[in-house]
C-alpha cells in the first residue's frame, strides 16, 4: 500500500520527491520509530486518552458579528488571549479596515488608515501586521497592534516580502526573496519576537541565478525549527521546489535539498503544521507529504491525510491532537470537526449548531489557537454572520 501511495504522490502528480546525495529516500520503506507511528493500522496502536480532546456539546457561540456589506471580503484572526482581529476590504471602493473586538465580540477600536495589509499574524496577545505603512508610504513595515487597541509602527522594512507565520505566538517568522543584481537573488528568512523586535536575520537560506528572486514560503510547528521551501527552478516557474531548515534562535541548519522536479504545472503550495515539529506539503488539495524537524527528505503523509484530500488539518488541545475540517461546500448545513489523536485515531466529531437558512453555504474554520469560527449567509438580506466559539480545544 505504500509503494502503490508513493506513486500516486510522484506519478500522478508528475512529482519527483528528493534527498541529498548523502541521504537517499527510501519512501517505500520509511522506518517507524516509538515517537511516530502514524502508518501503522489503528488497531495496532496503544489505547489513547480521548477525554481530553473532546469538550461537550457546543451551546451557545461566545460572540457574533454581522457582516453586512456584499462587496466586502473579510478575514479573521484569533490571538492567544481570545481577541479576534476582523480585516475588511471592500473590493469596490479598494477601502480597509480593521476591527479589533473581544471574544464576546465587543469592540477595542477600528483602524481605518491603513492601506490592505499583507499578512496577520496573531501573538499570544495582540498581533503583527505586515504591508505598505500608509496610503502614500508603499514601503511594506510591520505594526504590532496590541490587545488593548495600540497600534505600534516598528523602524524594520522589508523588501521582496513572500511569507510570513507565528512562531508559536511568540512572535513572527519572514521569508524574503531579494534581488542582488540583474541576474542573481537571493532568499532569506527573518525572526521578530513578539513585540515586534527583530530577533534574528538576515538567516540566509540561499542564492542563485536569475531575472527576478524565487517563491519562497516558509513554516513551523515548533519552537525550535522551521522551514523554507522555495522555488529552485531554473526560470522561477514553479516547477522544481527546494527547501532549508534553520532554527529560529539564528541558524540555517545544513545545505538546502531537492524537494521536487518536474512538476507537470505551477500548483498552490502550502506547508501546513502538524505535530512534533512536523510540516505537510499540499499542492492545492492533495498532500505531497511530510518534513521531520532537520530530515532532507520528504516522507509519505499519513494514510488518513492523503485519502481526505478535500478536508483541512489543524493542531488542537495545545499539540495533543489534530482537527480535519471540511472548509465548507454544498449541503454544509451542519459543519462539524474531526479530532484525531497524535497517532491518527480517531475520536469523534465536534458538531457545530447549524445556522439559520439558507445554512448550505455555511463554512467553518479552527484557528490555531483551539477557536472555532463558522460562516453563514443571511436567508433575506445580503451578507455573512459569522459566529464563534473559543478556548474550545486548549
Amino acid at each position: 500500500m505504500r509503494c502503490l501511495l508513493a506513486v500516486w504522490v510522484c506519478g500522478v502528480l508528475g512529482l519527483g520527491c528528493h534527498g541529498t546525495a548523502a541521504e537517499p529516500v527510501e519512501l517505500e520503506n520509511e522506518p517507524v520509530d516509538e515517537q511516530s507511528d502514524a502508518t501503522l493500522p489503528l488497531t495496532a496502536r496503544e489505547p489513547e486518552n480521548c477525554a481530553s480532546l473532546l469538550p461537550g456539546p457546543l451551546g451557545p457561540p461566545t460572540g457574533t458579528l454581522d457582516a453586512l456589506d456584499p462587496d466586502e471580503s473579510v478575514t479573521v484572526r484569533v490571538d492567544g488571549a481570545g481577541n479576534l482581529l476582523f480585516a475588511f476590504h471592500n473590493f469596490v471602493t479598494d477601502s480597509f479596515r480593521l476591527e479589533l473586538r473581544r471574544m464576546d465580540g465587543s469592540l477595542v477600536t477600528s483602524i481605518f488608515h491603513l492601506p490592505p495589509q499583507r499578512f496577520l499574524i496573531d501573538q499570544n496577545e495582540g498581533f503583527h501586521l505586515l504591508g505598505p505603512r500608509s496610503e502614500t508610504d508603499p514601503t511594506v513595515g510591520l505594526h504590532v497592534l496590541t490587545a488593548a487597541g495600540t497600534l505600534i509602527p516598528k523602524p524594520q522594512t522589508f523588501t521582496g516580502l513572500l511569507d510570513a507565520v507565528p512562531q508559536g505566538g511568540n512572535g513572527t517568522l519572514i521569508s524574503r526573496g531579494l534581488k542582488i543584481s540583474s541576474t542573481r537573488w537571493r532568499v532569506e528568512a527573518f525572526v521578530f519576537e513578539e513585540d515586534g523586535d527583530l530577533s534574528a536575520g538576515p538567516i540566509f537560506i540561499a542564492n542563485g541565478t536569475g531575472a527576478s528572486p524565487p517563491s519562497a514560503i516558509i513554516g513551523s510547528s515548533d519552537p525550535d525549527s522551521a522551514l523554507i521551501l522555495f522555488d529552485s527552478s531554473a526560470v522561477q516557474d514553479g516547477t522544481g521546489w527546494s527547501a532549508r531548515w534553520l532554527k529560529p534562535s539564528g541558524l540555517a541548519v545544513g545545505m538546502h535539498f531537492e524537494v521536487a522536479e518536474n512538476l507537470t504545472s505551477a500548483p498552490f503550495l502550502r506547508l501546513i503544521p502538524l505535530l512534533n515539529g512536523e510540516l505537510g506539503l499540499r499542492a492545492g488539495e492533495a498532500w505531497l507529504g511530510r518534513f521531520r524537524p532537520f530530515q532532507k527528505q520528504l516522507l509519505l503523509a499519513a494514510p488518513w491525510l492523503a485519502m481526505r484530500p478535500e478536508f483541512e488539518v489543524v493542531p488542537i488541545g495545545t499539540g495533543r491532537g489534530l482537527g480535519q475540517f471540511l472548509p465548507g461546500g454544498d449541503f454544509a448545513c451542519t459543519n462539524f470537526m474531526v479530532v484525531r489523536t497524535p497517532t491518527g485515531a480517531v475520536c469523534g466529531e465536534v458538531v457545530v449548531p447549524t445556522p439559520p437558512p439558507p445554512c448550505h453555504n455555511a463554512t467553518v474554520r479552527m484557528t490555531r489557537v483551539g477557536t472555532l469560527l463558522q460562516f453563514a449567509p443571511f436567508l433575506s438580506e445580503p451578507g455573512t454572520r459569522i459566529r464563534w466559539w473559543t478556548g474550545l480545544l486548549d
